[in-house]
């Protein structure tokens, strides 16, 4: 004869399991023997506890959350204001400021002029999934090749002991009447193959002679993918310093 379950029981069944799929092991086994011990309420208050914590310290949303309070020509102090004080701060040039941010997730560059936000960058740890989906290159946008998801609009280069790496602005996105989408790749963030870095010195030497690019642009934009992405309502020129040198970048994570 089969033991028949009290609706109370399944219910109490139903929520350990929808604990057990969203908490850490340790703290269900802890749950589950205050739910023994008959403090069902104190152990649903316990596994609740433990999901927001689980969601703070290992999921991305609170870290995409913070990201989706910044945009471009808002007041810059919205910055400090989610992310603290800057890490680390530097000048561009006598108008533009650059400023860092560290998030558990992420490293933010932003530029700032009179007091509003000009461009930012963001500069993903491994395993962080941003949501992009208004960049040009869409939510897969760090997952493809550049040549796979967007067209550029401009291209800059630095092949140097300071760090190499490529930028570019992109053609499109959801708010291309305001400002650009942009992104590149950073060789302090992952290394580059030999091939790549063939393709990127070759780049980067006829663009510096001014010599006609576009065919080596194609191959290195076909060989490389993104690793960092950001907005700008300025000019390449005046973005490129925004992106960390390899000691800057040791300086901020050490």
């Amino acid at each position: 004869m089969s033991e028949e379950i009290s609706p109370n029981a399944q219910g109490e069944q139903d929520i350990i399991d929808k604990i057990k799929a969203k908490t850490p092991n340790p703290i269900v086994a802890l749950v589950a023997l205050i739910i023994a011990a008959g403090q069902f309420n104190d152990a649903i208050d316990m596994g609740s506890s433990a999901w927001d914590w689980t969601v703070s310290n290992f999921s991305d949303a609170p870290s995409n959350e913070r990201l989706s309070k910044i945009y471009i020509r808002a007041a810059s102090d919205i910055l400090d204001e989610t992310f603290g004080s800057p890490v680390y701060t530097k000048l561009a040039n006598d108008d533009l400021q650059i400023k860092y941010y560290k998030d558990s997730k992420f490293i933010l560059s932003a530029i700032t002029s009179n007091d509003s936000i000009d461009a930012f960058l963001v500069f993903p740890k491994p395993g962080f999934v941003p949501e992009i989906k208004y960049h040009a290159g869409k939510a897969d946008y760090l997952s493809m090749t550049f040549s796979t998801s967007t067209r550029p609009l401009e291209s800059l280069s630095n092949i140097a002991r300071s760090g190499n790496y490529y930028i570019e602005e992109a053609q499109g996105g959801r708010y291309e009447l305001l400002y650009n989408s942009v992104g590149g790749y950073s060789e302090y963030l992952s290394e580059l193959t030999k091939e790549q870095l063939q393709l990127l010195a070759k780049f980067n030497d006829q663009l510096m002679m001014e010599e006609n690019a576009t065919s080596s642009l194609e191959h290195l934009r076909e060989k490389i993918k993104p690793n960092f992405y950001g907005y700008s309502a300025v000019d390449l020129g005046d973005l490129a310093p925004a992106i960390l040198t390899k000691l800057e970048y040791e300086l901020i994570t050490d």
